[in-house]
């Protein structure tokens, strides 16, 4: 679709499919390499590692990214209709 793209002479429309490439190539990329190493419920007999202890982590930064995030793209939506 990238090529396809590119050949119409729409770019923006091939970087678009260039990310949704990068992004689901990351996902099969994981995938792949979990399927590698396998799982540790799947072993028999064999003594699986010790977990490491949880450990709390603040949220508070992520939801606040999230907020921010989440406030600008409705700036971006809300500002142009209101400075018509």
């Amino acid at each position: 679709m990238v090529f396809l793209a590119l050949q119409a002479g729409d770019v923006s429309g091939a970087l678009l499919f260039f990310g949704f490439a990068l992004l689901l190539g990351l996902v099969a990329f994981a995938l792949i390499r979990q399927w590698r190493t396998g799982c540790a419920a799947d072993a028999e007999g064999d003594v699986a590692r010790p977990c490491a202890p949880a450990r709390f982590v603040p949220h508070r930064f992520l939801m606040a990214a999230l907020i921010l995030t989440a406030a600008a793209i409705l700036a971006a939506v809300v500002l142009p209709l209101v400075l018509r």
